[in-house]
């Protein structure tokens, strides 16, 4: 990776954001995100009437001025959600000059350190076609370094393959949470058993598939040699203006395809584009799409 994964000059906003989730935070210990269950913030709840053996300090004395009975203030628990980011690091996130890789490790970096100053729970996996490695468990602002030099380490691997390494032992954490899947999305296997495996695992899932400009856009002609870079296999093509065209028609509809595919299991889907800054899919796209606030 080249230079810092989060530009230390926009830390401070990001510490002011967090991930939103449709999935009610949970756990035992202290977080900074509300729960539903009753517990000990400063965030008033209800009141309930007062029982013996009740805690005496809860009582509400203004309350029993006014009506003459006992009442209990009760208080929201503040706990930690579960954010899992799922890297892909398969070849052809790392193909040429695109920045695909790079760019969504600076994503995960960005996901990774905002939950962490907000004392969730974060866990990292990298992928091919199984999990290469991972990072778990870490919660709180002092573990942002072990998150950025984990993050800062990963190098491609091999032939990516979604479906089979979301279903490899150890891939998906036994909490509720957030997974985010940053990746091309460009397997031969396809990606929606792996994401339903994901959704099974009472998971938030996040799609982010990211492009490269000229993945999306090429502009070569002429007589070409293209090579895969998964398979390494090798075609002779001639490049005309009709197939290209022909080629950003078949990308359109597979994006849609994938769009079709969240949507129908309420699941939230983002293109981005490897050549967008940071900052700008961060704090414009991201937050947008309510993806954090």
């Amino acid at each position: 990776m080249s230079g810092h994964l989060l530009d230390p000059s926009w830390l401070a906003r990001l510490e002011r954001l967090q991930m939103a989730s449709k999935r009610a935070a949970s756990g035992s210990q202290a977080g900074l995100r509300r729960a539903k269950q009753l517990g000990s913030s400063m965030e008033f709840a209800d009141y309930r009437s007062y029982v013996p053996g009740d805690d005496l300090r809860q009582l509400d004395w203004n309350a029993y001025a006014r009506s003459g009975k006992l009442f209990l203030k009760k208080y929201l628990d503040e706990t930690q959600l579960h954010v899992n980011l799922y890297i892909d690091c398969s070849r052809s996130m790392s193909h040429g000059h695109s920045g695909k890789m790079e760019r969504a490790v600076q994503l995960a970096a960005a996901f990774g350190y905002l939950s962490l100053c907000h004392l969730d729970h974060v866990s990292v996996y990298a992928f091919d076609r199984q999990m290469v490695s991972s990072v778990r468990g870490l919660q709180g602002k002092s573990q942002a370094p072990r998150l950025l030099g984990y993050l800062a380490g990963l190098s491609p691997g091999e032939v990516g393959d979604l479906n089979q390494a979301l279903r490899s032992p150890g891939a998906v954490s036994g909490k509720a949470g957030i997974s985010i899947v940053l990746s091309d999305f460009l397997f031969e296997s396809g990606y929606d058993k792996g994401i339903a495996f994901l959704q099974a695992a009472r998971q938030d899932v996040i799609m982010v598939q990211v492009l490269a400009r000229e993945e999306l856009d090429p502009t070569y002609q002429g007589e070409l040699r293209l090579i895969d870079s998964e398979t390494q296999q090798a075609k002779e093509v001639s490049l005309t203006g009709q197939l290209l065209e022909e080629y950003r028609k078949s990308v359109r509809q597979y994006q849609q395809e994938l769009t079709s595919f969240a949507y129908g299991r309420g699941i939230s889907f983002l293109g981005i584009e490897a050549e967008q800054s940071v900052e700008s899919i961060v704090f414009q796209v991201f937050r947008q799409a309510g993806i954090i606030r």
